[in-house]
């Protein structure tokens, strides 16, 4: 099980220093999934349109808080899907920025993009400009059309690179050091 007391024993960092990201949706799925903590299950959320698929593995870093209130959301860029409940290390190397409607106001909720440094396809990305030209593109056309099914307005802003990313790291980790105590 993977429950709440087992998610928050995970430390947002490997002994090696790179981020842990822990897997909800595999790239390519076709439904979108998250954890449960209360059952310590993976529960179904949302069947995407015929056609969309998730772009990247989607997760979160443990033992942070984003602005949100939520774990920070992270995208893992591998060749292939990482199964549901998967952790892996992972490098920061840009940030999908982005705006949500919540309760009638746009608030931020930006994704982290990571590459674990062991991916043969990404494994040598360390900068967003490492990272084919339309990389970010895609990520936000997802999360365009995800929002849109959901009924939820979005806008995407300007990509943030490696820097931002390390920084909305430490940021998330902090937060969430400070709510603890």
């Amino acid at each position: 099980m993977i429950d709440a007391e087992h998610l928050a024993r995970l430390p947002a960092r490997a002994e090696n220093g790179l981020l842990h990201a822990f897997i909800e949706c595999p790239k390519g799925n076709t439904h979108k999934i998250d954890l449960d903590k209360k059952l310590g299950i993976f529960r179904w959320a949302i069947e995407l349109p015929q056609g969309l698929t998730f772009p990247a593995n989607f997760g979160f870093i443990p033992a942070t808080m984003a602005p949100d209130g939520d774990a920070l959301d992270v995208m893992v860029l591998t060749g292939g899907p990482l199964p549901s409940g998967t952790l892996v290390d992972i490098r920061p190397v840009a940030v999908l920025r982005m705006e949500q409607e919540e309760n009638g106001e746009m608030v931020r909720n930006d994704r982290l993009v990571g590459v674990p440094p062991l991916s043969q396809t990404f494994g040598e990305i360390e900068r967003l400009d490492q990272l084919r030209p339309t990389m970010l593109w895609e990520l936000g056309v997802f999360f365009e059309v995800y929002n849109r099914l959901i009924n939820r307005k979005v806008e995407i802003l300007e990509p943030g690179n490696e820097e931002d990313a390390a920084e909305l790291a430490e940021k998330a980790i902090a937060s969430k050091q400070d709510k603890n105590g």
